[in-house]
């Protein structure tokens, strides 16, 4: 990995976590980015909307349980909301907040398995954007269940909510999934990248770049 892309914790400590969350945020780049969340996020929305008869019926037809699939998120400053997705698992696999994704697939309907390679599953979360929930660009928010352990075990994993999460972030465009919690620490150093060096044209190359996670 780019070590150029990610900032390495054992380089940085409090002082440095403080000097960045007390930098004053940039107006202009908080409005054009807000203004890129609303346009994408219709965008999305829009789709989504197209998209939702034929997906509600496929997956009704394929498996039992409702279609869409809320889950809690941590969000900016640690506030939790509600993340929305296209169900792509079994309606009783309660254990998918506890697992892995990768080591859920036993799990993923047949309808799910199409979704996810896409990335169809998240169209829901224009709802999201357009709430203010998310950003387009942004650290991934995380399942409060493993923020949980992520916060005890990863060293000043809590500054990751100083910033708004996203549907798509610099971790995401630079990392695969994490499957244990050293490589969701790795990951977090590519959070921390983002957090400290957020711009307009970050965010462009980011979603500029976002198409290579339809490869993976």
């Amino acid at each position: 990995m780019d070590n150029s892309k990610k900032i390495i914790l054992e380089n940085i400590d409090e002082k440095w976590f403080k000097s960045i969350s007390s930098k004053k945020r940039d107006i202009f780049y908080l409005v054009i980015k807000r203004t890129i969340d609303i346009i994408l996020g219709s965008i999305g929305f829009i789709i989504f909307a197209i998209c939702l008869p034929f997906f509600a019926l496929a997956t009704k037809l394929d498996s039992k349980g409702p279609v869409f699939y809320c889950h809690y998120r941590v969000g900016k400053n640690g506030k939790l909301f509600n993340l929305y997705k296209f169900r792509s698992m079994h309606d009783n696999s309660a254990k998918d907040e506890k697992t892995w994704r990768e080591k859920d697939v036993s799990s993923v309907t047949r309808v799910g398995k199409f979704l996810r390679r896409t990335h169809l599953d998240e169209l829901p979360q224009a709802i999201n954007i357009l709430k203010g929930d998310i950003s387009f660009v942004g650290p991934r928010a995380e399942w409060v269940e493993f923020a949980k352990v992520f916060e005890k075990e990863i060293p000043f994993y809590k500054y990751r909510y100083l910033v708004k999460p996203g549907l798509i972030g610099w971790a995401q465009i630079n990392y695969p999934p994490s499957k244990s919690v050293n490589e969701a620490r790795e990951k977090f150093e590519y959070d921390l990248y983002y957090i400290k060096n957020q711009s307009i044209l970050l965010d462009l190359e980011i979603i500029i770049k976002s198409p290579k996670l339809f490869l993976w």
